[in-house]
Order: structure tokens, then sequence, then C-alpha cells
């Protein structure tokens, strides 16, 4: 019976300690920031990309036919 009581003890005070130490936590702090980080350039670019595929797609179809499309801007007349 002693023996398990020393092993229980022994086992609690180890776990106690390995609760007690923080040296993993920064590890997967910055593991979440990466994750986090990749996650938000993958959004902004696929944000980006379809904007700018929207605005040469608009810009093709006013040059594409002779009449262009009605949407399409008046060029400008400069000095």
């Amino acid at each position: 019976m002693l023996l398990l009581n020393t092993t229980v003890s022994y086992v609690g005070a180890r776990l106690g300690r390995l609760r007690a130490r923080q040296d993993g936590v920064t590890a997967v702090e910055y593991a979440q920031m990466v994750a986090i980080t990749a996650l938000l350039m993958v959004a902004g670019f696929n944000f980006l990309f379809q904007n700018v595929s929207t605005a040469f797609d608009d810009t093709a179809s006013c040059i594409a036919g002779p009449g262009g499309s009605t949407d399409c801007p008046t060029p400008s007349s400069r000095p």
C-alpha cells in the first residue's frame, strides 16, 4: 500500500510540474498565428484576384466589339 501511495504522489507531483510549465504554449500560439495569417492572405489574394479579373473582363468587353458595351466609359479629351 505504501508503494501505491508513493507512486500516486510521485505521478501527481510530476503532472503538476508539467502543467505549470508553459514552454510548449508559445509554439502552439505561433502555429495559430501562422495559420490565421495564411488564411487571411489566401482570402485577400482571392478577393484581389476576383477584382482584377472583373476589371480585365470589363475592359475586354469594351474593346472587343465594334460598338463596345453600353457601360464603357467614354474617352476623355486631354489638352
